[in-house]
């Protein structure tokens, strides 16, 4: 039972994460097409995106072998 709820907080947490991360991202890329940020904002764009997949990932993975999110191993 330990592992499921370990696991379910973990998907949570990429849950919010990509929602804390999506957002923003969002509202960037929505400003860029509008032209109302430079050319080169994409570039920090691009790695919040990519930084924000990477967490999501490692949650999710974390999700999968029922690992707590602020664990790097089972209990």
């Amino acid at each position: 039972m330990i592992r499921f709820w370990d696991g379910f907080l973990s998907a949570l947490g990429a849950f919010l994460t990509l929602i804390l991360i999506g957002v923003p991202l969002w509202g960037a890329v929505s400003a860029l097409r509008a032209d109302l940020l430079p050319v080169w904002a994409w570039g920090p764009v691009v790695g919040l995106g990519f930084v924000g997949l990477v967490m999501a990932g490692a949650f999710l993975r974390k999700a999968g072998r029922g690992v707590h999110p602020l664990r790097d191993r089972r209990r």
